[in-house]
C-alpha cells in the first residue's frame, strides 16, 4: 500500500502566525482525512539564531505592519486575537512540556496546543504556574498529573527530543514559524516540500489536490 500524504507542522507557541495557522488548520483539516499530520515542537529561537535570521519584532515597521496583519486576519476568520503587552517570552518550558505530552499523552497533546492563554488572554506563557492552569482543565484537575509533565520539563530525554526537532528543522531548511513539510502520497520523505506561514493552505490543498474552503467559508465554522 502506497503511503498516505503527509503535512508535518514545525511551530513553536511564541509565534502569533503559529496560533492562527492552528486556529485555521484545524477548522476544516478534517476534510482531509487522508492526510497524517503531525505538530512538531522547535525552539524558533534556536533555529533564528542559527540561520542568522531576524525575528519581525526586531524592526518597529515590520513589527506593526504584522500586529496590523493579524487584526485583519483576526476580522476575516474570527478567531480571537490580542497581540501580547509581554512579546516576546520564552517558551522553552511550554515547548518541552508539549515535547512531554506529545510522547506521553498523544491523545490530548494538540488539545494543549490549542489554547489562548498567550494570543486572547496575554498570559505569560514562561511562567510554569500559567502553564499549570492552562493544562489542568484538559487533564480533569489532576494537579499531580499536571506537575508530572512540568517536571519532565527537565528531564534530559525531553530535553533531547525538543533538541533534536530543533536540529532537524534547521537541517530541512525551516527559517520561521508555522513551516509544513508536506509530502504526497507514495513518495519518499526526501520529496518533503515546504511551505512556510499560516496563508499556504490554499498552496497545500492545490498541492496535494484537495479541496480548500477559504477564509469566507471558514468564519462560519469558527
Amino acid at each position: 500500500m502506497a503511503a498516505r500524504a503527509s503535512i508535518t507542522c514545525y511551530y513553536d507557541l511564541v509565534s502569533p502566525y503559529t496560533y492562527m495557522g492552528f486556529k485555521l488548520f484545524n477548522s476544516f483539516r478534517q476534510q482531509w482525512p487522508g492526510v497524517d499530520v503531525t505538530f512538531k515542537p522547535m525552539l524558533l529561537g534556536g533555529v533564528m539564531n542559527e540561520i542568522k535570521n531576524q525575528p519581525l519584532f526586531k524592526f518597529p515597521s515590520k513589527k506593526n505592519h504584522m500586529i496590523a496583519d493579524l487584526d485583519r486576519i483576526s476580522a476575516v476568520t474570527g478567531i480571537p486575537f490580542r497581540f501580547p503587552p509581554d512579546f516576546p517570552v520564552n517558551t522553552v518550558l511550554p515547548m518541552r512540556v508539549l515535547t512531554a505530552l506529545q510522547i506521553h499523552e498523544a491523545e490530548k497533546y494538540e488539545q494543549c496546543i490549542d489554547k489562548d492563554e498567550f494570543f486572547v488572554h496575554g498570559r505569560n506563557i514562561s511562567d510554569a504556574e500559567v502553564v499549570q492552569a492552562a493544562l489542568a482543565p484538559i487533564f480533569n484537575e489532576d494537579t499531580q498529573k499536571v506537575e508530572s509533565f512540568l517536571k519532565l520539563a527537565t528531564d534530559p530525554e525531553i530535553k533531547q527530543v525538543f533538541k533534536t526537532n530543533t536540529e532537524e528543522a534547521i537541517a530541512k531548511g525551516i527559517f520561521g514559524a508555522p513551516s509544513f513539510l508536506v509530502k504526497k502520497a507514495g513518495e519518499s520523505q526526501d520529496k518533503e516540500v515546504l511551505f512556510f506561514g499560516s496563508d499556504r493552505f490554499e498552496m497545500i490543498a492545490a498541492y496535494l489536490g484537495l479541496s480548500y474552503p477559504g477564509l469566507k467559508d471558514l468564519n462560519s465554522k469558527l
